[in-house]
C-alpha cells in the first residue's frame, strides 16, 4: 500500500483506503478499482493523494541511502530499546530495509 498524488494514479489501480472528503464523507471506498473518469472526478473534488494497493509507485523522490534510514530506524525506536517486542519489531523493519536495498 502506498499513498500517493492523485496525478500518479492510473486506471487498473484499486484504493487500499477508501476517498473521504473535508467533511470526511466517502467518495470512493476501499477495493475500489480506478478508471479514467473516476480519476478525473476525484480531481474535480479536489482530491490529491489517495492511498492504493500494490507496488510502490515511483514519486519521483530520492530513497535515502542505507545508513541514513538505518539511523532514521534507530532514532525511531530510541525511547523503547529495552522492550523486547518493540526489539523484535525494530529487527523486523531492519530486514525489511535491507531486503529492499538488494532488490533495487
Amino acid at each position: 500500500m502506498q499513498k500517493i498524488p492523485l496525478n500518479l494514479a492510473k486506471p487498473g489501480m484499486r484504493l487500499a483506503k477508501a476517498v473521504l472528503n473535508e467533511k470526511g464523507l466517502v467518495l470512493c471506498g476501499e477495493g475500489v478499482e480506478l478508471n479514467d473518469a473516476l480519476i478525473s472526478r476525484l480531481s474535480n473534488l479536489n482530491i490529491n493523494k489517495i492511498t492504493v494497493e500494490g507496488h510502490p509507485v515511483d514519486t519521483g523522490a530520492e530513497e535515502k541511502p542505507l545508513d541514513e534510514q538505518l539511523q532514521d530506524l534507530e532514532k525511531r525506536f530510541e525511547k523503547v530499546k529495552s522492550d523486547p517486542l518493540m526489539k523484535m519489531i525494530k529487527s523486523i523493519f531492519e530486514k525489511q530495509i535491507r531486503l529492499k536495498k538488494t532488490v533495487t
